[in-house]
């Protein structure tokens, strides 16, 4: 997860790591491999140094790109040039990985601070480091928006309904370079298209924990949650982005997108295995952090779209905030009698 890195060229540590498809890598599994690449490419520089691209912050910038194609278009809905898109597109990432950031340190203080103050707050301040859970990048997001709404004086709702469906475009990139990474992993399975994660991935790591690989195996084949999630988030965006322009109130998409995502996370984190999933064991009722917030994000998804429905005025064009002065100007009074 973290940002493009200088380092000399040709070090071993460019290496790229593989994952495995079947059942032979090295450790005693299928030699057939998926090279999972958590730098995607490097481009030299003068002096023997390269510059390295991490997969997961491309595939980020790639879903912001494409976030602000599909969403230009339509600027003209909230009141906005398609050039200022862009712009409020890299507010919007910005305040997304604070706030994904800001919750990983506050669920993770022990771990945050276990160098001591000062290191702690390097790390607490260092967002590019890694370390993001993307309920707190939501609420990071949400949180741009209003603010930037009243900036240029927008209706908040109307644009957080823009963003809704681009965000879901931009969540489902990301989860791309997610698998690229090797983070995010899912619990072991049988299935034909389970990943093998070689020998000192984090995947491999985790189950050497857990007691369920030796220390020189591969990991067991797991599954490819952030696949799915791509998969997922791709289905949302295009219900939403269809469903865009015949909306009959404000904040009803942003609703519906806190509805879809949050039933779809419940599922999902029932596949998956990293620090904060499935441990052997462990009941399937036993909610999780994510599943918590799950839990939350869509009652009040539901409360708010019962909300927007009573009392949310209905999406008009252009959708600009009047101004005070305009909303308190009287009527002219009418012309006195023709002498």
């Amino acid at each position: 997860m973290d940002g493009p890195a200088l380092r000399p060229h040709g070090d071993a540590t460019d290496a790229p790591r593989r994952i495995c498809h079947s059942h032979s890598c090295p450790g005693g599994r299928d030699e057939r491999l998926s090279r999972v690449q958590p730098i995607l490419f490097q481009l030299p520089l003068p002096g023997g140094l390269t510059l390295d691209f991490p997969a997961y912050g491309t595939f980020m910038v790639l879903g912001m790109l494409l976030a602000n194609l599909a969403g230009a278009p339509r600027a003209k809905t909230i009141g906005l040039r398609p050039a200022q898109v862009f712009d409020f597109g890299l507010l919007l990432v910005a305040g997304g990985v604070v706030g994904a950031h800001l919750l990983h340190v506050l669920v993770n203080l022990e771990d945050t601070f276990r160098d001591g103050l000062a290191a702690g707050l390097g790390r607490a301040l260092a967002p590019w480091t890694g370390g993001l859970i993307y309920y707190g990048g939501l609420a990071g997001g949400i949180a741009v928006c209003l603010l930037y709404a009243r900036w240029k004086r927008l209706q908040p709702l109307a644009l957080l309904d823009f963003v809704a469906p681009l965000g879901a475009l931009g969540l489902a990139t990301t989860r791309i370079g997610c698998h690229l990474n090797g983070c995010c992993w899912g619990r072991p399975t049988d299935a034909f298209w389970g990943l093998v994660y070689p020998p000192g991935s984090p995947a491999q790591h985790s189950q050497l924990t857990l007691g369920l690989v030796a220390a020189e195996s591969s990991a067991l084949p797991v599954h490819p949650v952030q696949l799915y999630e791509t998969a997922a988030a791709l289905a949302i965006f295009v219900v939403l982005y269809r469903a865009y322009p015949r909306r009959r109130h404000g904040g009803q998409i942003t609703a519906w997108f806190g509805i879809l995502y949050a039933c779809w996370r419940l599922v999902a984190e029932t596949l998956r295995a990293d620090a904060a999933g499935w441990l052997p064991g462990r009941p399937w009722w036993q909610p999780n952090l994510a599943q918590v917030l799950s839990l939350a994000v869509l009652a009040i998804s539901l409360a708010a779209l019962r909300w927007a429905a009573r009392t949310a005025p209905a999406p008009t064009g252009g959708l600009r905030a009047a101004p005070a002065a305009a909303a308190s100007r009287r009527p002219e009074p009418p012309p006195g009698p023709a002498p």
